[in-house]
């Protein structure tokens, strides 16, 4: 007799899971390996794939590189690869580019990468390209890269990062980066091209070409380096720096790095309800804890903590991604947070306010892992008549709280967050009326480590026959 049956599994841990974007932004990466046809695969699901133009351009098998693309067999050899069209580059944008080149001529204005005419017709004010000379960004104001000549029969992997937060453009040569300004681009360009080895009307190149990869993040300087080390590829390569990331400039709209480059971040929340925040990726939403014995919802799971012994009224305000109505809430054993912003952050409101933050956001947006939370919360020491109770929860657990909190501060720590989705913070106002009662979260800071998958699931398995 033949048995069947099936399995019951009880699985831990089931909703802790997630999957890093570890490529991140990844828009366009063409390793180049084929070694026949006219098309340069795109391995970015959804990016346009190269197409391979004029008698130039050939796959050849490289004794250092293995396949790659050739270009310029001949004397008179037009050729160049079409991979579609570059994202607009304006002033708060990022980008970075990185490939491996092999030049096979001397100093000139070919184009190695990028473009030189727009897409339809060779004429055009904009342009940005890497030459054997130079690399030209020529946006409004103009930038020239006057690196030094790039040599002739040996493998280089060249890369450009232009951070859009502090507005800094670097570029690096095997890894190391050689310059690096400070720009502000008063012309986006848009609709621009972009070519391999050469444009499609003029300034072919000859050389070899290898593991072209585009983003529209600012990669940080220990993936450039894998990159050109060989220990990372296009599609391991973090494009976020472990670390530090800010919270305070995540609530402005920036991308957690310091300096920060968000706004204020003004969020008002509403008593009674819980208000989701779909236009900023990491705040889960907002909400005015409970001066009533109804339990107030706290983040997007539907949790919800009961604030009434601490909370006798409220005003409105909105959450600020620095000083709101506050002045310097610093003392002389805290950090300057209004006088050193490159270091330091705040966020400030006055009682009672609740804050959540999506830290799967944050995961899947710099593509590592998150270690602890730290930050520094109190009461505003100016505001000599104000008092408020904190509470910090960690997927609706509550996870450490201070109440009556008058003219001092915490540090706290939790590490929780290793595991948890949502980070809430609320402030309250003490039960004892809400004058002068402003809050503050000074350097509210995540750790970030790199990528560490989750523990196996455990549970317990019944065959049933």
């Amino acid at each position: 007799m033949v048995k069947t049956g099936f399995i019951l599994c009880c699985l831990a841990g089931l909703l802790l899971t997630f999957c890093p974007a570890a490529e991140g932004k990844l828009i366009g990466y063409w390793p180049l390996d084929a070694s026949s046809g006219t098309i340069a695969t795109n391995l970015v699901a959804g990016g346009t794939n190269g197409v391979l133009n004029g008698s130039g351009v050939t796959w050849v098998n490289d004794a250092q590189r293995g396949q790659v693309l050739n270009f310029g067999t001949g004397a008179t050899a037009t050729n160049y690869v079409d991979a579609g069209i570059l994202p607009t580059i304006g002033d708060a944008t990022n980008f970075t580019w990185s490939f491996w080149a092999y030049s096979q001529q001397g100093a000139n204005n070919n184009v190695i990468l990028g473009n030189r005419f727009d897409a339809n017709a060779n004429t055009g004010g904009q342009w940005i390209k890497f030459t054997t000379s130079k690399f030209e960004f020529t946006t409004s104001p103009q930038l020239v890269v006057d690196y030094a000549d790039i040599p002739s029969g040996q493998w280089i992997h060249h890369a450009v990062v232009k951070c859009g937060s502090d507005r800094s453009f670097t570029y690096y040569r095997n890894g190391v980066a050689v310059f690096k300004t400070n720009i502000v681009i008063n012309t986006a360009i848009t609709g621009r091209p972009f070519y391999m080895g050469g444009d499609k009307f003029a300034e072919w190149w000859q050389g070899r070409i290898d593991d072209v990869a585009i983003w529209t993040d600012a990669l940080p300087t220990n993936s450039i380096a894998g990159l050109a080390n060989g220990t990372l590829t296009p599609l391991t390569a973090p494009r976020y720096p472990t670390g530090t990331f800010d919270l305070a400039d995540a609530l402005g709209g920036g991308d957690g790095r310091l300096p920060g480059f968000g706004g204020f971040g003004d969020l008002s929340a509403t008593m009674g309800a819980y208000t989701a925040s779909p236009s900023n990726p990491y705040v889960d939403g907002t909400f005015v804890p409970n001066t009533n014995a109804t339990a107030t919802v706290i983040d997007g799971a539907g949790h919800t903590y009961d604030f009434d012994a601490q909370n006798s009224s409220s005003i409105n305000l909105p959450w600020r991604n620095g000083l709101n109505m506050d002045l310097d809430p610093s003392t002389n054993i805290l950090a300057n947070f209004n006088g050193d912003p490159t270091n330091h952050s705040l966020i400030s409101a006055h009682a009672s306010k609740g804050i959540t933050f999506n830290l799967d956001a944050v995961r899947t947006y710099t593509g590592l892992s998150i270690e602890r939370f730290t930050a520094t919360i109190g009461d505003s020491r100016p505001k000599v008549l104000g008092s408020i109770s904190y509470f910090v929860f960690v997927d609706g657990v509550l996870v450490t709280n201070r109440l009556a909190v008058h003219d001092s501060e915490d540090v706290v720590t939790v590490k929780q967050v290793s595991k948890g989705r949502y980070l809430t913070i609320a402030i309250t106002d003490a039960n004892d009326g809400n004058v002068c009662d402003h809050g503050y979260i000074g350097d509210p800071f995540l750790t970030l480590v790199p990528y560490q998958a989750p523990p196996p699931y455990k549970g317990t398995c019944i065959r049933i026959y």
